[in-house]
């Protein structure tokens, strides 16, 4: 959390008081131990990788669906599971102390691309199951096809909301 002065003022701070706490909190700041800068950049990497591996897992598990369920309905349930997902790792980085503007950039950056692109594959895979599926048996696709990009699209909006929201708080 930071503490800006303009806060410290509204709330009736002397300028003295201030000044020392900012400098407290600064000093604090730089005697933090080594290990601590480990920790928070293991926690930072640690939840890049979870999120990409929880972006293929909840792709992978989304395949039955796929093709069992609608589209609308799909999409319906992948934004509410994309914005609990979402919910989750904005705590996590929230929680990290000293990330910068480039991680947050980063984070930002990664998740989307590899969200959208994993969707792609796994949208391409279900269809190919499907048509295997359906060509053994001479059935036909009881509803229209799944659009990879709409529901990667779909998925990164759940996804990103809650950290936006979050960003928007932190600096609004």
């Amino acid at each position: 959390m930071r503490i800006t002065k303009d806060e410290l003022i509204i709330k009736g701070w002397s300028d003295e008081e201030i000044d020392r706490t900012i400098d407290l909190l600064e000093k604090t700041k730089h005697d933090k131990h080594p290990l601590t800068f480990f920790l928070d950049k293991t926690i930072y990497w640690i939840a890049l990788i979870l999120s990409v591996i929880g972006n293929v897992a909840f792709s992978l598990i989304l395949i039955p669906l796929m093709i069992t369920i609608s589209p609308l309905t799909l999409y319906f349930i992948v934004l509410i599971l994309s914005i609990s997902f979402g919910m989750f790792m904005s705590f996590i980085i929230h929680d990290i102390e000293g990330l910068q503007f480039k991680h947050h950039l980063i984070l930002t950056l990664i998740i989307p691309v590899v969200g959208i692109v994993n969707f792609i594959i796994v949208v391409n895979v279900a269809r190919n199951i499907v048509n295997k599926i359906f060509s053994v048996f001479a059935m036909q696709i009881l509803h229209e096809p799944v659009k990879p990009v709409i529901l990667g699209v779909v998925y990164i909006i759940g996804f990103l909301a809650p950290y936006f929201i979050m960003l928007v708080r932190k600096n609004g």
